[in-house]
């Protein structure tokens, strides 16, 4: 995509070909089809994409649980789970279609916070995260969602009973300057999509506070 001369383009088409998935068909022949289940859409889109295109239709499974499964061992993001006679809603949401996410668990090491904003600015807006090696601190990133009032409430009320500390770490994560650091002996659980490739957390959500588990201060 990066290309500009057309032999660098055709070199990169030879090299990477590209192609597109369609999932669904709306239109045929000029008249809308939404209307009609998605198992006679998906039939018409299938006889109307061509062997020998760059269009490929995406395939749908009917073993579920097993494929659900297999795509959260290869680390990849969830499943679209879809009704088989279910129309298509255009410009809605539809119990009809549901994605679901395959995330994963961590336990983390909550090493300071930032200070909260608005309808949080009487407690903390998110937890900083990390996991703790001996002396070693490898930075997780943040978490800000996944809290109700209670463990809002739960978590702050520990918070305050640790003593600030300078920064346990040599790098500088972005909300520093609005952030406490703290002794890290609070530990918690968070849930999350997939690890970047720089080892943060990837659409990381609150689950519990684990006061079972200990660690020793940086």
């Amino acid at each position: 995509m990066q290309q500009k001369s057309e032999g660098a383009i055709e070199r990169a088409r030879a090299k990477h070909p590209a192609v597109c998935y369609v999932f669904d068909c709306l239109y045929l022949d000029g008249r809308p089809i939404v209307s009609e289940p998605l198992t006679r859409r998906r039939e018409w889109l299938q006889d109307a994409v061509r062997k020998d295109s760059t269009y490929r239709v995406s395939e749908a499974v009917d073993e579920g649980t097993t494929f659900f499964e297999a795509v959260k061992q290869m680390g990849l993001e969830g499943v679209m789970a879809k009704q088989r006679n279910s129309i298509y809603v255009p410009g809605k949401r539809s119990d009809s279609w549901l994605k679901i996410k395959g995330r994963k668990t961590m336990e983390c090491a909550i090493i300071g916070y930032t200070r909260g904003k608005g309808d949080r600015a009487a407690n903390f807006g998110a937890l900083h995260l990390a996991q703790i090696d001996g002396d070693k601190v490898k930075y997780l990133g943040k978490v800000g969602s996944g809290f109700d009032d209670q463990s809002i409430k739960a978590v702050w009320t520990e918070l305050q009973k640790l003593a600030p500390i300078k920064r346990g770490m040599e790098e500088k994560p972005r909300g520093d300057a609005q952030s406490v650091w703290v002794e890290p002996k609070l530990n918690c659980d968070v849930e999350f999509a997939s690890l970047t490739g720089d080892g943060m957390l990837r659409e990381a959500v609150f689950f519990r506070l684990r006061p079972d588990l200990v660690l020793s201060g940086i």
